[in-house]
C-alpha cells in the first residue's frame, strides 16, 4: 500500500468515526416519522425552596448532537419570560427517551414564576419539543437562607 493510499484510508476511518459520534443519534431513530414524536414537553417541578427550583421533563430522544442543553425560560410575567437557566446533558442514542433537568437558582422568596421548557443541540439549534407556559411559587424566606 502506497503512502498516499494509507493517508486516504486514515482520513476515511477518521471521517467514519466522527460521523458515528455526531450522526448516530439521528440514525437510532431514523425509522420514526416526525408525527410519532411528542409535540410538547410536560415539565414537573421536582422541588422548590425559597430561592431554588428543580424542573424535569421527558421527551422522545431529539437526536442531533450528543451534547444538548436543557433550557428553562422564566420570569415573573407569563408574557415576558426574560430569564434563562440551562443545564448541559448528553443524549444516549440507544434510548428512545431523554430526561432533561434544570436547576433554577437565585429566585426571590414567596414569588410566583412562570416558565416554559425546551432543549437545544450544542450548536444552538432548537429541538422541536417545547412546553406550554407553567408556573410555580417559591416558598417564603426561611431563617437559613436569610442568614446567608
Amino acid at each position: 500500500m502506497t503512502r498516499l493510499n494509507r493517508l486516504r484510508l486514515a482520513i476515511a476511518i477518521s471521517t467514519m468515526a466522527l460521523s458515528l459520534l455526531f450522526v448516530q443519534p439521528r440514525l437510532a431513530f431514523a425509522g420514526e416519522s416526525s408525527s410519532t414524536r411528542l409535540a410538547s414537553a410536560t415539565p414537573v417541578i421536582e422541588s422548590v425552596s425559597d430561592t431554588l427550583a428543580f424542573i424535569r421533563w421527558t421527551t422522545q430522544n431529539p437526536g442531533g448532537t450528543i451534547l444538548h442543553y436543557a433550557v428553562v425560560r422564566y420570569g415573573k410575567d407569563p408574557n415576558n419570560l426574560n430569564l434563562t437557566a440551562e443545564s448541559p446533558t448528553r443524549i444516549n442514542p440507544g434510548h428512545s427517551e431523554m430526561v432533561f433537568r434544570v436547576r433554577v437558582a437565585n429566585l426571590k422568596p414567596g414569588t410566583t414564576y412562570y416558565y416554559k421548557v425546551s432543549s437545544e443541540q450544542a450548536g444552538g439549534i432548537s429541538d422541536p419539543v417545547t412546553s406550554a407556559v407553567n408556573q410555580f411559587t417559591t416558598r417564603p424566606a426561611n431563617r437559613m437562607s436569610a442568614e446567608k
